[in-house]
């Protein structure tokens, strides 16, 4: 089917290319990194190629010529953003260490999946930075490095009920990249930087309680007797690959995806929640700190602390580290004058005693003074819903202001007219 749906697309999309004339020129470099899929197609998916064989690398180089090409066509549009590039290398690094080495016992293959991962992680921070193309451009690509990541899951590391989403996700992304291609000679899209500002707190008030209502799900569904305790397990419990004899249970494959949900939410509303940030240089460093935070995330969703603890472990590091940072930038009135300073005071000392008692319950344990549960899991639920709730209050406060500052121009308008 792809070795017709393919064509199809490449016709459609030179169609408009010739169209376009002049303006358009520039997108014939993007259809060959289109018609470069083919080739990927022909060995992984006619070919079926194994891992070892020459035909499965063939495939892979097949692919990486068209990131290229687009790589190639991006960077004439396109200014790429270093905190999406470091994230996914964050998180990706911490799975090929964690997961992806040990899976692979070909030095050649390892090589060039690294190779290839590499050049996938600039041409997303490309189509997801700063241009005025076809938004169409970061789904496409968005989309073709989660089905990357599922052939890495169903087909390397044999998790299971992940080779379906491998088709669904790799068409997708073959249909955004051409309807991003078929609008070249669409004018450029102004920039709408107030429109994003508005849309950012959407993601959290509404993308924050699909999470969480994942999250429930999966202690509902967890295979433990008689049911998942929130105060006498950790979170990640939820995650592990292997519950009471239960391979892959349902429960991981929830909590993995809301997590992931999590690390999007937190990208996409971050950089928006900068504006309560005075000063370029502090607002520079809590969108890197919101990009540790939003990596930590992801690196949790892809290696369980069933699998490799200590890398597990650095995804908490990393997510917890970043919020910190975002809570201290917030906390001074001369960096954020637009909450109370008793909310802003409280949010900071609640989350510093928080802190200190999860850590004295954990230095308590290591020494057999206290017993793990129920102190430890239950100041970790504490710590995460402060952090929630943090994150819910300034979507809130984000959500009103934007409103308002479009509503007044609006009222002194019709005062006007009337």
């Amino acid at each position: 089917m792809l070795m017709l749906l393919t064509p199809f697309l490449l016709l459609v999309s030179a169609f408009f290319i010739v169209r376009g004339g002049w303006a358009c020129r520039s997108y014939w470099l993007a259809w060959a990194g289109l018609a470069a899929t083919m080739i990927g197609d022909y060995f992984l998916a006619v070919k079926s190629s194994p891992l070892v064989s020459s035909g499965f690398l063939c495939g892979v180089a097949g692919f990486s010529l068209a990131h290229l090409c687009w790589i190639g066509f991006l960077l004439q549009h396109a200014r790429w953003s270093p905190r999406i590039a470091f994230g996914l290398a964050f998180s990706l690094g911490i799975f090929f260490a964690a997961r992806m080495f040990p899976a692979l016992e070909s030095p050649r293959l390892l090589a060039a999946l690294s190779v290839y991962t590499f050049i996938s992680i600039i041409s997303v921070s490309l189509a997801c930075g700063t241009h005025r193309l076809s938004s169409a451009w970061r789904y496409g690509l968005s989309l073709l490095l989660f089905s990357d990541a599922m052939i890495a899951f169903g087909r390397i590391l044999r998790v299971p009920y992940l080779k379906h989403l491998i088709g669904i996700s790799y068409i997708a992304s073959l249909v955004c990249v051409t309807v991003a291609i078929c609008r070249c000679s669409v004018c450029p899209r102004p920039h709408a930087r107030f429109r994003k500002l508005r849309q950012a707190p959407l993601f959290v008030l509404l993308g924050g309680p699909l999470a969480m209502a994942l999250f429930l799900y999966a202690m509902y569904v967890c295979p433990i007797t008689p049911h998942y305790n929130p105060f006498m397990k950790m979170l990640s419990y939820l995650g592990r690959t292997k519950i009471k004899g239960v391979e892959y249970p349902l429960c991981h494959y929830l909590f993995s995806f809301a997590l992931a949900a999590s690390a999007y939410v937190s990208a996409r509303f971050f950089p928006a929640l900068s504006c309560f940030v005075r000063g370029s240089r502090k607002k520079n460093l809590f969108m890197w700190a919101g990009a540790l935070n939003a990596a930590g995330l992801l690196a949790l969703a892809l290696v369980p602390e069933n699998v490799r603890c200590d890398l597990h472990n650095i995804g908490c590091f990393a997510a917890v580290g970043g919020g910190a940072i975002m809570l201290l930038l917030m906390t001074p009135a001369r960096n954020n004058r637009r909450a109370p300073g008793v909310v802003r005071w409280s949010l900071l000392v609640w989350s510093m005693a928080l802190v200190a008692l999860f850590q004295l319950s954990l230095l308590g344990h290591r020494h057999k003074i206290m017993s793990f549960s129920p102190y430890v899991p239950t100041l970790q639920k504490m710590l995460i819903m402060t952090f929630v709730a943090w994150l819910t209050y300034y979507a809130v406060v984000l959500y009103r202001v934007t409103r308002r500052d479009i509503a007044i121009p609006r009222f002194r308008r019709n005062s006007l007219s009337s």
